[in-house]
């Protein structure tokens, strides 16, 4: 059924015409003829009957008008745009979950919970290990109730927010004996690395796929899930770690780290705050997620 008939059958049941009834509606009165014939056919009923006195309702038509203007009743009750007050942060007493990579833990953890402590002493948070198996289930089961991460792959019905762009940096050992003239490409390609793939393990990555164009390629000696094992690999080998640029920036003191400009082109990705549809107007949900992009963005 087409909803948008049930504003036709009323009006003419009211005027008991075709022509006043399109008047209200603000339609032509072809379009409206064409709604009755359209509504005659899915009622399996004539409807009205032409008379000199206008459009006569039939018996099926008036049995059916009591439900037809509750059906209408309900659907124009419905809030339509209607914005939805926001609760206080402050007020919010709620346990959420967030999926992240230790790369996010590193960068904005430290950060959020030092904001939620000031302003959302109620809530809490339990950090998820990033693993792209299951992700969709999990948004869609609410068994998580955000991703800060970047999203390589397209999930189903989810919103997103940008936080940050981020590009990268290689980072050495200080004092690196191979690197007093700084990182050329032969050195690079040259000198084994440190991958860290926190999802799905292996041996290539980005970088990888980026050298494979160039028409170069690296010697990958050791594979690990964490950002924070590969520094501190990185800081006590002779071998060169790519990462992102904050990270690097943030990490370099604490492990003692040089950071080398790559020598060559290496695009750049998104860290991002996403969620799934269902949660888009969850009043909680939505403070709790402007706090979290306000914080750390």
């Amino acid at each position: 059924m087409d909803l948008n008939l049930y504003a036709v059958f009323i009006e003419i049941m009211r005027h008991g015409s075709v022509s006043k009834a399109a008047e209200a509606l603000a339609l032509t009165q072809p379009a409206t003829s064409n709604a009755l014939s359209r509504l005659r056919a899915q009622m399996g009923d004539p409807l009205f009957v032409r008379t000199r006195n206008g459009m006569l309702p039939t018996h099926f038509a008036e049995k059916i008008l009591p439900k037809i203007e509750r059906s209408m009743e309900v659907l124009q009750s419905l809030p339509v745009d209607k914005e939805v007050a926001l609760p206080a942060i402050g007020s919010i007493d709620r346990h959420f979950k967030i999926v992240m990579s230790d790369l996010e833990e590193t960068l904005f953890l430290p950060e959020l919970i030092e904001q939620m402590a000031i302003e959302a002493p109620r809530a809490t948070i339990e950090v998820r290990q990033f693993q792209r198996v299951g992700l969709q289930e999990s948004l869609e089961k609410s068994r998580v109730d955000f991703i800060l991460a970047h999203l390589a792959v397209v999930i189903k019905n989810v919103v997103s927010r940008n936080l940050t762009r981020q590009d990268f940096v290689c980072v050495t050992r200080a004092g690196h004996p191979l690197l007093d003239y700084g990182l050329s490409l032969e050195t690079y390609t040259s000198l084994g690395h440190i991958l860290v793939a926190p999802d799905l393990g292996g041996r290539r990555g980005v970088i990888d796929e980026r050298l494979k164009q160039m028409g170069e390629k690296r010697t990958v000696v050791c594979s690990v899930p964490h950002f924070l094992s590969g520094c501190a690999l990185a800081a006590q080998s002779s071998h060169l770690l790519t990462v992102p640029r904050l990270l690097g920036e943030k990490v370099a003191k604490n492990f003692d780290l040089d950071l080398h400009e790559l020598p060559f082109t290496m695009p750049g990705f998104t860290i991002g705050l996403h969620w799934h549809q269902t949660r888009d107007s969850d009043p909680e949900h939505a403070s709790f997620r402007n706090f979290v992009m306000a914080a750390i963005g």
